[in-house]
């Protein structure tokens, strides 16, 4: 697997910020063609319980991958935190898969934000590896079928997340 600090660690890019970002309309991934499963995966959140994405059935998923030193993955944080408050008694879950550093460091970095949306840890890049992470933040909107339907590369708004999470609904 590939080391996410030599890719990311370096990227500055202001335009990154979610504030600055004008709402933009969610890419369909294949909306012609069949449906793409989400893969499957189990990983441990920061108080050590198993969570795997197949006990989301029924539920719109927004799975999200990240790790605390990418300060475009820290800007969108506020901006998901707003959505959990938001939705935590719908049917959509959150659901932020920290990649490649030590439990410590991230439940370190959730407990001092004060974030309430569920993080799971990928220490290993196992997870991200399945899912072809190749940039952070990158976010996937799985339906109530456990279906991909859109992909976002770099961090969002709530406005923007909002629009991605109405395209579960078709």
């Amino acid at each position: 697997l590939f080391p996410y600090t030599t890719l990311f660690r370096s990227n500055t890019d202001k335009s990154n910020n979610p504030q600055n970002n004008a709402p933009t309309k969610p890419t369909l991934i294949n909306p012609n063609a069949s449906k793409t499963k989400a893969m499957d995966f189990k990983l441990k959140d920061l108080d050590g319980n198993e969570l795997s994405l197949s006990d989301l059935k029924g539920k719109k998923v927004f799975l999200n991958f990240w790790a605390t030193w990418c300060p475009p993955c820290k800007s969108e944080m506020p901006e998901i935190e707003n959505l959990y408050q938001e939705t935590k008694d719908s049917d959509l879950v959150i659901v932020s898969i920290e990649i490649g550093e030590p439990l410590d460091t991230v439940k370190s970095f959730i407990a001092s934000n004060n974030y309430n949306f569920k993080v799971l840890s990928d220490p290993e890049q196992i997870v991200a590896a399945q899912y072809n992470i190749a940039s952070i933040p990158t976010s996937y909107f799985i339906d109530v079928d456990g279906n991909i339907i859109s992909k976002h590369s770099g961090a969002m708004n709530i406005d923007q997340m909002k629009e991605y999470i109405k395209t579960l609904d078709k």
